[in-house]
Order: structure tokens, then C-alpha cells, then sequence
């Protein structure tokens, strides 16, 4: 007589120490700890989607709009007063409705509330105005808008960066428009990208006129193109500056070609000197 197998005792998954904290714990504990500045903002009244944009965005900043959460690293952004929570301040302390803002919403509404790097202008609680980019999301359900979550970053240095260099920009330009020599700044594929007032009189066109404009094709006919082509295309290939005398109506004084790295490639700056300077300088 066979004997039927015992059956094999059932074998249960070994407890997890973790099983005993739920994933909205891990969560948490996850944002807590990066330092990226993470945030839900949730409506009293969820917004309505159905409404025009401006209703939309009127609702935004007046459907009692409050942090859901946010995480250490927001508040330190924020320059939250020690002792107190960010969660529990009002939004509008840290998110305005003002131009920026408003343009910021504007752009949510019109990328469906999903965009990646979006502009607005905060205010610290050091009462210090805070230019930021947000990464945003949004749980959006039959026509209503209920929270928007993402992560936003301080790109005030980089605000601050960019307009020093805006500035340095325009006084190198007006430098270079007061130079009372004719100056162009031509590109790799022979294109010109400054010219300045010397320049665009001796070519006798409007510097915006010249400004996109091959320099082959402004150079009045009495001026020496081919050989002034040829020095400019063996300075690109040498990469080294070089000086020339051209004879022409154009050319009264020593043409000087210097190679400079323009993004498409090694571009050449032009600069006409007069016969006496050139004769001091040497």
C-alpha cells in the first residue's frame, strides 16, 4: 500500500522589520532628508479647469490655497523663522500674486500643470525677493484641480550672475562702437556679428543693415575682396592674426585679421588702421 506524501508545511515570508511603517512614512522620510526643496500645495476649494484661463488663475491665488507639505530643505529656502513650520503659514507669505507669478500660473494652465523649469518670483521670510524655477505636477480629476506637488530651486545667483554679464555686454559694445577705427567681428561661416560706427560708415550701409550680412557681400566693389577674403581664410586656417595693405578706396591703412573661437568655428576680427597709426604702433 502507498503511502500518501505528507503534505510540506507551509512556508510564510520572512517579517520585514519595515512592514510596520507605511509607505506615506518612507515618504516622508525621503523628502526630509533631501536637499532639494520639495512641496504640495492643496485648495480648500479645488479650482475649477472648466473656467477661463483668468478664472483658473484668479482661483489659484483665492481657493484657500495651503502647503500640504513641505520639506526641511523648502523651508530653508524660505528662510522659515526658526521654531515655526512653513506647512502651517499661509501661501500667500512665500507666493504672491504678482506679474511673475501670474505669468507663472499662466504657464501651468497652458502646459496642462506639468512643466520642468518654470520661472516665478518668491518672497523669503527675510522679506528678500526670491527668483526660483519649479519642477510641477498636479493631480487633476474630472475638471478639478485638487493639489499641485514639485520641487523648486534658487536660481537668484544665477539671476544676479546673468545680468552682470548682460551689463559687462553692453559696455564691451559701447567700447567697441567708440572705437574710431572701422571694427567687424565676422563668423565662422563668413557672416558679420558686430560691426561698429567706423565700420558701418566705411561700408556705407546702417550697422543693422550689415549686421547677418556676408562680408563679401557689402564690401563696396572698390575694395580689394578677393585678396581681403584670402587673408581672412588663411588667418581661419593658421588660427594667427595677421596685417595687410590693400590698395582700393576702401583700404587706406593696414587691414589687421585676428582669429577669435566663435561657436560654428574660428571666426576674424577686422580692424581698418589709418597709415600713421599703424607706422606709431610699429
Amino acid at each position: 500500500m502507498n503511502k500518501k506524501p505528507h503534505p510540506s508545511p507551509k512556508r510564510h515570508a520572512p517579517q520585514r522589520a519595515t512592514d510596520k511603517f507605511s509607505d506615506v512614512d518612507v515618504l516622508r522620510g525621503m523628502l526630509g532628508a533631501s536637499n532639494d526643496a520639495c512641496w504640495c500645495m492643496e485648495f480648500g476649494t479645488p479650482v475649477d479647469l472648466t473656467l477661463s484661463d483668468d478664472d483658473v488663475a484668479r482661483q489659484i491665488f483665492g481657493n484657500d490655497p495651503y502647503w500640504r507639505l513641505c520639506n526641511a530643505a523648502m523651508e530653508r529656502l524660505y528662510q522659515v523663522p526658526a521654531g515655526q513650520k512653513l506647512s502651517e503659514r499661509p501661501v500667500r507669505e512665500v507666493f504672491p500674486e504678482n506679474s511673475s507669478n501670474l505669468e507663472f500660473v499662466r504657464n501651468l494652465i497652458a502646459n496642462g500643470f506639468e512643466v520642468d523649469a518654470a520661472p516665478a518670483l518668491d518672497r523669503g521670510y527675510d522679506g528678500v525677493e526670491i527668483y526660483v524655477e519649479n519642477d510641477v505636477r498636479a493631480h487633476i480629476a474630472e475638471g478639478k484641480l485638487y493639489r499641485m506637488f514639485g520641487v523648486v530651486r534658487n536660481v537668484g545667483k544665477h539671476r544676479r550672475r546673468e545680468r552682470e554679464l548682460e551689463s559687462r555686454l553692453d559696455a564691451l559694445q559701447s567700447m567697441i562702437w567708440a572705437i574710431p577705427a572701422p571694427f567687424l567681428a565676422v563668423d565662422a561661416a563668413g557672416m558679420i556679428e558686430v560691426v561698429n560706427a567706423a565700420g558701418a560708415l566705411c561700408l556705407g550701409a546702417l550697422p543693422e543693415a550689415l549686421l547677418g550680412q556676408s562680408l563679401d557681400s557689402v564690401l563696396p566693389t572698390d575694395a580689394p575682396q578677393a585678396n581681403v577674403l584670402h587673408a581672412m581664410s588663411k588667418v581661419r586656417t593658421l588660427a594667427i592674426p595677421i596685417a595687410e595693405r590693400f590698395s582700393g578706396a576702401v583700404a587706406g591703412g593696414t587691414w589687421h585679421f585676428t582669429p577669435y573661437e566663435a561657436p560654428g568655428g574660428t571666426g576674424c576680427l577686422v580692424m581698418i588702421l589709418p597709415e600713421m597709426v599703424t607706422e606709431v604702433c610699429s
